[in-house]
């Protein structure tokens, strides 16, 4: 009969494939790539010999196995015509571990008008050479890299803290960071004459979260840092053994936040934590 459709006994329709959304920011970023690519009516192929990478490797930032450098992140923002998007996206995104500390990062802390980190150690804005050498030292075994280089990167975070734009910082110091024996005495004592020194800027604020709170800290959150940025989004940078990765999501945020909230409010004043570190001066490192 005209006009009928036909028929389809005896055949199996094969449903389209379902698309996945991405759950993360990697994915997204990934998936950016792909929509902008097809919509140019490029093959992973061409658009890799318009940023002079393989296909493979294009197929590689689509799934979000890898991220792409700075520069191609770049060409490949212009050439597709992302209008900005990669370039802001990509400091955000999650990376393999770097031997030294990602210029994107260095970037962002920059930017940041408020800093928060809970530590186990004297944090890295303000640890002296010494110290930080034994701290860094202590890591070449297992991580490699060169012992110079990691205390010069370290040392020039201080930067952030003492230059002209400086940010407000609030660190909550875990009392062990007083008597652990990372270097030798005079090391110590040297480290925490120079953090009371910090401490007397009016931008540098270090409560000690005493034993004596008997606070269970999430483990995690000792190599987090929170950074309010001039524009008002607060993102945190997650440290782990061998990655970083930022969060962003305000959810997310939010719980770091609480949970950093909760050591601050069971710390020390910055008065008497400045009088316990007197102390500990007198009686350990004297």
């Amino acid at each position: 009969m005209q006009g009928c459709p036909a028929s389809t006994e005896g055949r199996t329709t094969v449903p389209a494939p379902k698309r996945i959304e991405p759950t993360n920011l990697n994915e997204w970023f990934g998936d950016k790539i792909r929509r902008l690519r097809k919509a140019r009516g490029w093959s992973q192929i061409q658009l890799g010999e318009v940023v002079r990478l393989s296909g493979s490797r294009i197929a590689q930032f689509e799934r979000a196995e890898d991220v792409p450098p700075q520069d191609i992140t770049e060409l490949l923002d212009r050439e597709l015509g992302a209008g900005g998007q990669l370039v802001e996206m990509r400091p955000f995104l999650a990376r393999s571990w770097e031997k030294k500390w990602p210029e994107e990062i260095e970037d962002i802390e920059a930017q940041a008008s408020r800093i928060q980190l809970y530590t186990h150690v004297v944090p890295g804005f303000f640890q002296t050479k010494e110290y930080a050498t034994a701290l860094l030292g202590a890591g070449i075994p297992f991580f490699g890299g060169d012992l110079d280089e990691k205390v010069g990167l370290r040392l020039a975070r201080r930067s952030v803290v003492d230059g002209p734009h400086y940010p407000w910082v609030r660190c909550v110091l875990d009392e062990s960071a007083l008597y652990r024996a990372v270097c030798p005495s005079h090391v110590m004592r040297d480290q925490l004459l120079h953090l009371l020194k910090e401490c007397e800027q009016p931008h540098v604020v270090v409560q000690v979260l005493p034993f004596a709170a008997n606070r269970a800290v999430i483990p995690g959150l000792a190599w987090a840092t929170i950074w309010t940025l001039a524009d008002g989004r607060t993102v945190v940078y997650q440290e782990t053994m061998n990655n970083g990765y930022f969060v962003t999501k305000p959810r997310e945020v939010a719980i770091y936040v609480s949970l950093y909230d909760q050591l601050h409010t069971d710390s020390l004043s910055a008065e008497a934590s400045k009088a316990l570190i007197r102390r500990t001066l007198e009686d350990r490192y004297s």
